[in-house]
């Protein structure tokens, strides 16, 4: 892998987002977390060739902007984590259309197989963990928790259907993101805890930039 000074802006933005959260600098937040996914976009499609998976790619970072942004807000109006969620929510279905897509065109669909379970069970368990705290949340959180673990299942589908870089970038990816969303929801609907926003967002951007980078060398792959 040869580094690209364009993806600087994404790194710069995210260690100061990182070092506001930190610092509890509010300021700071407010102003890097809007740019931190049109950072990456701008990483992804200044060293990507064109290819029909772009276009998914770039609309799941939009979407995941919108969501970034409007979460800033929670504050102000709780209908404000309702739209980030419905934001998350179509980044997260356009990145298992990515998944289904970035496989042998003669496997179709979504096949169970006994590795699915792992996170069925994980999936079972995070949602009953979360759900007394729900409230009015409890069919939108249900729908989210179904979703990302779709996301988390079909990454791992594509396991001997592209290159093995390309797989583990974005298993790892899904997983991180798994895990970052986890974090808000037990910091949302069970109780704060310490460290909260710096620990949901290094998952986030981890997973937000292993999953760019896996389809990044997946399209480079097919040229």
């Amino acid at each position: 892998m040869t580094f690209s000074k364009k993806l600087l802006p994404f790194i710069f933005l995210s260690l100061l987002h990182l070092i506001g959260l930190f610092l509890d600098n509010s300021s700071i937040d407010m102003i890097t977390k809007p740019l931190l996914m049109p950072s990456l976009l701008f990483y992804f499609l200044g060293t990507t060739k064109k290819s029909p998976l772009n276009r998914y790619i770039s609309i799941a970072l939009i979407f995941s902007f919108l969501g970034d942004t409007l979460l800033m807000f929670v504050g102000e109006n709780d209908l404000f984590f309702l739209a980030g969620l419905v934001g998350f929510l179509i980044a997260h279905i356009i990145y298992i259309i990515i998944n289904m897509s970035a496989k042998n065109v003669y496997e179709k669909g979504l096949k169970p197989q006994w590795q699915d379970i792992f996170f069925v069970i994980y999936g079972l368990f995070m949602f009953t963990f979360i759900k007394n705290g729900l409230g009015e949340m409890y069919f939108p959180a249900l729908i989210y928790t179904v979703i990302i673990c779709l996301m988390a299942i079909t990454a791992r589908k594509r396991w001997g259907k592209s290159d093995s870089e390309s797989f583990w970038l974005v298993m790892l990816g899904a997983s991180f993101f798994v895990v970052s969303d986890s974090l808000l929801a037990v910091n949302k609907f069970v109780g704060e805890f310490d460290m909260s926003g710096p620990a949901i967002m290094i998952t986030y951007l981890l997973a937000q930039f292993l999953l760019v980078e896996g389809y990044k060398r997946f399209v480079e792959r097919l040229s």
